[in-house]
Protein backbone atom coordinates (compact mmCIF):
# COMPACT_ATOMS: atom_id res chain seq x y z
CA UNK A 1 0.00 0.00 0.00
CA UNK A 2 1.09 3.57 -0.60
CA UNK A 3 2.26 5.84 2.14
CA UNK A 4 0.18 8.75 3.27
CA UNK A 5 1.94 11.89 4.31
CA UNK A 6 0.15 13.64 7.12
CA UNK A 7 0.80 17.32 7.66
CA UNK A 8 1.63 18.44 11.15
CA UNK A 9 -0.72 20.83 12.91
CA UNK A 10 1.89 23.56 12.48
CA UNK A 11 1.98 22.96 8.72
CA UNK A 12 -1.80 23.09 8.54
CA UNK A 13 -1.88 26.32 10.54
CA UNK A 14 0.81 27.87 8.34
CA UNK A 15 -1.04 26.90 5.17
CA UNK A 16 -4.33 28.27 6.51
CA UNK A 17 -2.68 31.54 7.48
CA UNK A 18 -1.08 31.85 4.05
CA UNK A 19 -4.37 31.09 2.32
CA UNK A 20 -6.21 33.66 4.42
CA UNK A 21 -3.54 36.28 3.72
CA UNK A 22 -3.64 35.56 0.00
CA UNK A 23 -7.42 35.83 -0.01
CA UNK A 24 -7.16 39.24 1.64
CA UNK A 25 -4.58 40.35 -0.94
CA UNK A 26 -6.77 39.09 -3.77
CA UNK A 27 -9.79 40.93 -2.37
CA UNK A 28 -7.77 44.16 -2.29
CA UNK A 29 -6.70 43.63 -5.89
CA UNK A 30 -10.33 43.21 -6.88
CA UNK A 31 -11.22 46.42 -5.01
CA UNK A 32 -8.64 48.15 -7.19
CA UNK A 33 -10.36 46.66 -10.24
CA UNK A 34 -13.70 47.94 -8.93
CA UNK A 35 -12.26 51.46 -8.71
CA UNK A 36 -11.01 51.19 -12.29
CA UNK A 37 -14.42 49.92 -13.37
CA UNK A 38 -16.02 52.93 -11.68
CA UNK A 39 -13.76 55.16 -13.78
CA UNK A 40 -14.82 53.30 -16.90
CA UNK A 41 -18.46 53.76 -15.96
CA UNK A 42 -17.94 57.49 -15.40
CA UNK A 43 -16.37 57.82 -18.85
CA UNK A 44 -19.13 55.84 -20.52
CA UNK A 45 -21.81 57.87 -18.78
CA UNK A 46 -20.10 61.11 -19.80
CA UNK A 47 -19.93 59.96 -23.40
CA UNK A 48 -23.50 58.74 -23.26
CA UNK A 49 -24.89 61.93 -21.75
CA UNK A 50 -27.32 63.52 -24.15
CA UNK A 51 -27.43 60.50 -26.41
CA UNK A 52 -29.67 57.52 -26.17
CA UNK A 53 -27.68 55.24 -28.42
CA UNK A 54 -28.42 51.62 -27.57
CA UNK A 55 -24.78 50.55 -27.89
CA UNK A 56 -23.66 53.07 -25.28
CA UNK A 57 -26.47 51.92 -23.00
CA UNK A 58 -25.38 48.32 -23.58
CA UNK A 59 -21.77 49.17 -22.72
CA UNK A 60 -22.89 50.87 -19.50
CA UNK A 61 -25.15 47.97 -18.54
CA UNK A 62 -22.42 45.38 -19.13
CA UNK A 63 -19.88 47.40 -17.19
CA UNK A 64 -22.32 47.78 -14.30
CA UNK A 65 -22.88 44.03 -14.36
CA UNK A 66 -19.15 43.33 -14.32
CA UNK A 67 -18.74 45.73 -11.40
CA UNK A 68 -21.44 43.90 -9.46
CA UNK A 69 -19.70 40.58 -10.06
CA UNK A 70 -16.43 42.05 -8.83
CA UNK A 71 -18.19 43.19 -5.66
CA UNK A 72 -19.57 39.68 -5.22
CA UNK A 73 -16.13 38.15 -5.77
CA UNK A 74 -14.65 40.46 -3.14
CA UNK A 75 -17.28 39.41 -0.61
CA UNK A 76 -16.68 35.72 -1.34
CA UNK A 77 -12.92 36.09 -0.94
CA UNK A 78 -13.33 37.98 2.32
CA UNK A 79 -15.64 35.31 3.74
CA UNK A 80 -13.28 32.58 2.53
CA UNK A 81 -10.32 34.25 4.25
CA UNK A 82 -12.37 34.65 7.43
CA UNK A 83 -13.40 30.98 7.38
CA UNK A 84 -9.75 29.96 7.03
CA UNK A 85 -8.81 32.23 9.95
CA UNK A 86 -11.67 30.81 12.05
CA UNK A 87 -10.45 27.27 11.42
CA UNK A 88 -6.87 28.33 12.16
CA UNK A 89 -8.01 29.75 15.50
CA UNK A 90 -9.96 26.59 16.26
CA UNK A 91 -6.88 24.40 15.88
Amino acid sequence: MGEFLVASIEQVKAALGQAADQGTINAQQIRTAIEATDQTLARLRAVGAGTNHPLVAEAIARTEQSRQRLVEATALLQSSAQAARNYLNAL
